[in-house]
Order: C-alpha cells, then structure tokens, then sequence
C-alpha cells in the first residue's frame, strides 16, 4: 500500500483524525476542501459547492502520486476524483466513502446517474455503503461491479457529548437536512398541543404554504453548537424521513449519547443500529399515528424510555470509529 489521502469536505482536520487510526507505520495526508457555509444555505450558491467539490478533487490528484490511496469522506468528491482519473487515465486506487443518492428528477437525475457510472467504470474506484439494501437499489440504478463496493455502517464521532437520561419533560425535537419529513412532525404537533415541539432545519427544503401549528417553535439554519443545544435539552428525538435512503444518523447518534429517547423512519440503515420497541420506536414513512402515540408513551412512561436509551448505546457500540478505520484499512489492504 502506497501513500495514504484522506479528503474531507469540512473542518478542522482533527475532527476526522480517527479515520486514520488504523494506518499506524502509513504515511498518512491530508487534503481539506475550501468549504464556504454560505454555499450549502443558498440555494443560488449551491453550484459555487460543487465547483469546490471539483476544485479538492484536482488538488487531491496533483498532491498525490502514481499508485497512492485516496480516500474521500465525502462521496460526491471521490465520484469526481474517479471521473477525473478514468478521463485523464492517471493511477490512483480511490475509496469514497458512504455513497447516498436521494431521489431526483429530470435533468439533476441525468448528470448525477452519468457521473457516476463513469467514475464507476473506472477500475480502481472503490465505495462503501450503508447497508445490504441500499446496495441493492444502487446495483439496480446504477453500472456498478460488486467487487468495487462493501457494505460499511456508519460510525459513532468521538467526541459527542454525553448524558444521563432525564425525567423532566421539555419539548420533542426535530433537526437535521436531509429527507426530514417536516409534514408529519407538524401533523403529530398539532394533534398534541399540550406538548411543546422544537424544529431546526434548512430554510430552502422546507416545504412551501405548510402550516405550521402553535406549539411548534421552528429554527433556520442555525450554527452546529446551536443545533446542539437545542437537542441536548429536548426530551424525546423525533425523526420522520421522506424515504428509506440512508438520512438522520448523525441526530441519531448524537441522541443516543445524549440519552434522548428515539422515535424515527424505519429504514435499513437506521436498522444497522436500533431495533422498534428495544432501543427505539421505529414507523413507517408518513405514520402520523404511531408517531403521536409515541410521543405520548414516551411522556407518560419515561421508564420505557429510559429503557430504550440504555439498549441504544448497547447497540451502537460495535460501530466504533477505531472498528470502522479498521474497515477501511480492511477494504484498501485487500485491493492492493
């Protein structure tokens, strides 16, 4: 195995110096994106994104030598670094990790499915997934070879905080970007106006003339630290998704942590770690009903919930970031 890059989208670098834990005795770079937050609030701004996507995926290729390992965070980079290295036929063995595709249309879907399937086609792109069946509805998109993708779950951060859980009662909170189900959680908030709810979400994917009841206080692209104090004193996570594709694990996780009882879509991703009436209470996609009463149960028996908190740690333990650098190490050493 030759040198070793790991691109990555957003800082700082010590952020993601677990991803490299298991390259001891490697010579291990790093290569950072020149990201701008503005870019990914304003819709208008969203293509000055992509092109620092395609700006990283040039630098990492000419900071990088005949045969090294480039390992991206962000898949849609690597996707670029691929597409780059077939068109130019420059040597790299690339990685990108965690492939997510949501549904698009028209013209969006076009360039992504062509993009990708060149970057596919190259012979030395490789990439992970989240889970056995989103692998399955990509080999059925997309021109993908199954020796060049491995299932890999996500891995818990380190570093998130940690708490007991708490008896008080509070507000249910929603947050996050992607695939977030916003009518739902309004429609579970205004059949339960005795309870407080809390939303935090990207201005531009909130659905237009929704209404939103009285006792939802909703927030708009606000800082991370912000976004996470808002969930830290919440007293139940509420995450209903659009799809099935692989969305809300880093809310979940950060949950979990925080001992915040779960109620999510259930989805094979959110699979990988949690478990409906063990560890969580896992729906079905627009489930308003079993998302209220929930919600209820929840408050009225926060034994239950309790319960739930302490069997999703368990359950996420495995997922490491030490066990997940290993995976990568495992998936690059067997490919070259």
């Amino acid at each position: 195995m030759n040198k070793i890059y790991f691109i990555y989208d957003v800082g700082p670098q010590s952020r993601l110096q677990w991803l490299a834990s298991a390259f001891s005795g490697k010579e291990v770079n790093w290569v950072a994106m020149k990201y701008n937050p503005k870019n990914r609030v304003y819709r208008w701004r969203k293509p000055l994104h992509f092109l620092g996507y395609f700006e990283v995926a040039i630098r990492s290729i000419r900071t990088s030598g005949k045969g090294d390992c480039l390992v991206s965070w962000n898949f849609i980079i690597g996707a670029f670094i691929g597409v780059l290295c077939h068109l130019f036929r420059i040597d790299r063995t690339i990685l990108s990790l965690n492939m997510i595709s949501h549904n698009k249309q028209g013209l969006i879907s076009f360039i992504r499915k062509t993009v990708y399937n060149y970057a596919f086609s190259y012979k030395k792109f490789y990439f992970t997934v989240n889970s056995e069946d989103t692998l399955h509805r990509y080999l059925e998109e997309y021109k993908i070879r199954k020796e060049q993708v491995s299932v890999l779950p996500d891995a818990y951060l380190p570093g998130y905080k940690e708490e007991n859980f708490r008896y008080e009662s509070s507000y249910v909170f929603c947050g996050g970007e992607a695939q977030r189900d916003w009518e739902v959680f309004f429609a579970a908030a205004s059949q339960l106006p005795e309870h407080k709810f809390v939303g935090v979400g990207r201005k531009k994917y909130m659905p237009k003339q929704v209404h939103l009841p009285t006792n939802v206080q909703m927030y708009y692209d606000i800082e991370e630290s912000d976004f996470d104090e808002l969930l830290k004193n919440s007293s139940i996570v509420a995450l209903p998704l659009k799809s099935k594709m692989p969305a809300g694990l880093i809310v979940m996780f950060k949950a979990i942590f925080l001992s915040i009882p779960i109620i999510t879509t259930q989805t094979s991703s959110i699979e990988n770690y949690l478990k409906d009436g063990v560890s969580a209470v896992l729906t079905e996609i627009g489930d308003v009903e079993k998302l209220k009463n929930a919600i209820k149960k929840l408050y009225s028996d926060r034994d239950w919930g309790c319960t739930l908190t302490k069997n999703a740690k368990t359950a996420i333990e495995k997922h490491s970031p030490e066990a997940y650098s290993q995976a990568i190490y495992n998936i690059l050493f067997e490919r070259n």
